[in-house]
């Protein structure tokens, strides 16, 4: 029986995905199986994974034309292929550590949604976390808001139960714009009432991806030629100790880094709060200076008041005297006509 199908989507990496496979088929864990989900793959990719079905029986091509975005919509079709009910990720230029289905496989009898400690291998050899334990509500809470993108979860070094994925129903599909394809499926698993989540204590699966640090501009040669020394490492019998000892050197540069951001940040904040104290004196003064001015305006309304009633009494009057002289001017006139 195939105790986890490990899923891998390729498409135009050729030279990466023979160290990728074998990584997988190098698990302490045998009775495996690894299903390539072809986008519309190149020639070259074509090749080597019909190769690649040709040397070993676990190895599946499913080779599907360019379909929308990543081809999202194929991995649901993966999932209905496979014929394990323990279903795995992995990108085909990242590496699997031998225990990595022997870890999750063991979280995955108590949960339904797992993953490796989580982060990646930068181009100097340095280690960094994404840091998250799937088990607290509170993260899978961060992982669930619109109004941030925070993600801890990757294609690469997750796993979930196919009875978890059938109780969603929500199959996976075409990423909408602004949401990393990972993130945006896991979500709906996330949200499930019979979701339960873990994270490994330990990184079983490196991750090497092209949208950091410059990857994107390398070559196909370039990019094996990263992977080849990490897959010399990753195969070797003391591998695992010696990714811990790596991760522990880099819990600890990120440590020292996050520290050093954490006093940039609170330099910052310092000098918020004394802009905030400063608008606040600023705003004190311009309140005073609005209330003198309403003042000034009421004053000035009232005086406005004052003399348009004064300007109303001078107009009656002058009409008062205009009807004045117009009498005396009608008398002298008849005066004017008697002594004629």
């Amino acid at each position: 029986m195939t105790r986890a199908s490990v899923l891998i989507p390729i498409h135009d990496k050729p030279t990466t995905l023979p160290l990728t496979v074998d990584t997988v088929l190098r698990q302490s864990v045998e009775d495996v199986e690894v299903l390539l989900i072809g986008d519309g793959v190149t020639d070259d990719v074509r090749s080597v994974a019909v190769a690649l079905t040709a040397d070993d029986e676990r190895v599946r091509f499913l080779d599907f034309p360019k379909g929308p975005h990543h081809g999202e919509r194929y991995r649901h079709d993966a999932v209905g292929e496979a014929r394990s009910d323990a279903i795995f990720y992995l990108c085909d230029d990242d590496l699997l550590l031998p225990d990595h289905v022997a870890d999750l496989l063991g979280l995955l009898e108590e949960h339904s949604f797992v993953q490796s400690l989580n982060g990646e291998v930068r181009p100097d050899g340095s280690i960094r976390f994404y840091a998250a334990d799937l088990g607290d509500p509170d993260v899978v809470a961060m992982h669930l808001r619109d109004d941030i993108r925070f993600c801890s979860v990757s294609i690469t070094g997750t796993a979930h139960t196919r009875r978890l994925y059938d109780a969603v129903g929500d199959r996976w599909d075409t990423t909408p714009t602004g949401w990393w394809p990972d993130h945006w499926q896991f979500r709906k698993l996330m949200r499930h009432p019979s979701y339960s989540g873990a994270t490994s204590p330990r990184m079983t699966a490196l991750q090497f991806p092209t949208s950091s640090d410059g990857r994107d501009t390398w070559t196909d040669e370039a990019r094996v030629q990263e992977l080849r020394p990490w897959h010399a490492l990753v195969v070797a019998p003391d591998a695992q100790d010696e990714i811990d000892r790596r991760c522990e050197a880099g819990r600890r540069e990120q440590l020292v880094e996050e520290r050093a951001t954490i006093a940039l940040l609170q330099r910052d904040l310092a000098w918020l709060r004394g802009e905030h104290e400063r608008l606040g004196d600023d705003m004190t003064w311009l309140r005073d200076k609005y209330d003198e001015s309403q003042r000034h305006l009421e004053w000035l309304t009232t005086q406005h008041a004052v003399q348009g009633r004064h300007h109303a009494a001078a107009l009656a009057t002058i009409e008062q005297l205009r009807a004045k002289v117009a009498h005396k001017n009608e008398v002298i006139a008849r005066l004017r006509a008697k002594r004629r």
